[in-house]
């Protein structure tokens, strides 16, 4: 009877960790608004998403900012068939408008991996 509760104990112990392994966050500060996405940190690996619903004709209007000072970190605007419509470049800021060519969901996506720094994509649908 006491090794099955030892069991189950380290059963609910070690599936968090094994769950959180693919996502690594140290001091994050994020923020993800109607019309931003930002986030400052000292360690990063994962993944922060906005989804827009666009109609065909619309037009998305992005001003970025980004700081790497280690590791990799992307910036990706993906359409409703999930392919990649515009990337936004790291360590710069910028400004893109990228007119939707058909109705759907589009996703902006930021990835870090291992990075420190911050970043900020400010957008509004036209």
């Amino acid at each position: 009877m006491n090794k099955k509760w030892i069991t189950l104990g380290l059963l609910i112990t070690m599936v968090p960790l094994l769950l959180t392994a693919c996502d690594k966050r140290m001091m994050f500060v994020g923020s993800s608004t109607k019309s931003k996405l930002s986030a400052s940190y000292k360690l990063f690996t994962g993944t922060e998403e906005k989804k827009l619903n666009m109609k065909s004709g619309e037009t998305l209007n992005m001003d970025y900012n980004s700081k790497v000072e280690k590791g990799e970190l992307s910036m990706k605007l993906y359409g409703p068939d999930n392919e990649v419509l515009k990337e936004l470049g790291t360590n710069e800021s910028g400004t893109e408008k990228v007119e939707a060519d058909k109705d759907g969901k589009y996703r902006i996506e930021v990835k870090g991996e291992d990075t420190k720094g911050s970043f900020e994509v400010a957008f509004k649908v036209e």
